[in-house]
């Protein structure tokens, strides 16, 4: 994996910015209901992974919107997150696996046998399944979407000021890729301007994802860190501007 090269002296101010404001979606301000509407849809799809591999796919949904609505919400549970505590990947991952117990023990009649304290202990001490690596990659996935909708929306218009239209695919393809000659002949320009685009393109992406993990941590060291495990789970080199 290539070495991460996070941007030296990133406003820390500016983290659990979006957090924060997604923690007062009960109050009256409507920058702070759309801020947790699109704190769901950022984890809608990590949060639905983990509740269809424990539950039956009828009841999949259903879950995934009662816990945003019953364990974030009506706990108030996002003022609570403490960054000193641990990545917010993980917090998410057991507020969620605390919800599907409460769930689970609702959903089992009174006076159950001691079977299930037993398979509660067995969930608490297990090691990683195949449903937490799931959501994992759930995770991740979610935050490059973001990262390369929001590199399109940055260089879509500027590429059509030179009459070229230019699709999040055809990005994504340049940033694999890194052909500068296929670049040069879709853009008409000369093939060094194509290799400064992908270095361009690739610095773009980095402070993007910089600035997209910077709300869910406290300090640069974990920033670092939580970059680097991101693309771990991608299965994708750290971008590297440098070396583009």
């Amino acid at each position: 994996m290539a070495h991460l090269r996070p941007r030296a002296g990133i406003a820390l101010s500016t983290h659990w910015t979006e957090l924060k404001l997604a923690a007062q979606a009960t109050s009256a301000r409507p920058d702070a209901r759309a801020a947790f509407e699109a704190f769901c849809r950022r984890y809608h799809s990590a949060v639905h992974s983990l509740i269809r591999a424990r539950c039956p796919d009828s009841q999949a949904e259903d879950l995934t919107q009662k816990f945003f609505l019953k364990a974030i919400i009506e706990r108030d549970a996002l003022n609570k997150v403490d960054p000193d505590r641990g990545r917010f990947r993980a917090w998410l991952y057991r507020a969620l696996h605390n919800f599907l117990v409460d769930e689970w023990r609702h959903g089992t009649r009174p006076g159950a046998d001691q079977r299930l304290e037993d398979a509660f202990d067995e969930l608490q001490t297990a090691a990683p399944s195949t449903a937490a690596c799931e959501y994992e990659r759930h995770y991740a996935h979610a935050i490059a979407e973001r990262v390369f909708e929001a590199l399109h929306s940055y260089w879509a218009p500027r590429f059509e000021r030179r009459g070229n239209s230019v699709d999040k695919r055809t990005l994504i393809t340049w940033l694999v890729d890194r052909d500068s000659h296929a670049i040069a002949a879709f853009l008409s320009i000369r093939n060094d301007h194509a290799r400064q685009t992908i270095r361009q393109l690739y610095l773009k992406l980095w402070r993007l994802l910089e600035a997209e993990v910077a709300d869910t941590v406290s300090d640069e060291a974990s920033l670092a860190g939580e970059l680097q495990e991101i693309c771990r789970i991608l299965g994708v080199q750290a971008p590297d501007p440098g070396g583009a």
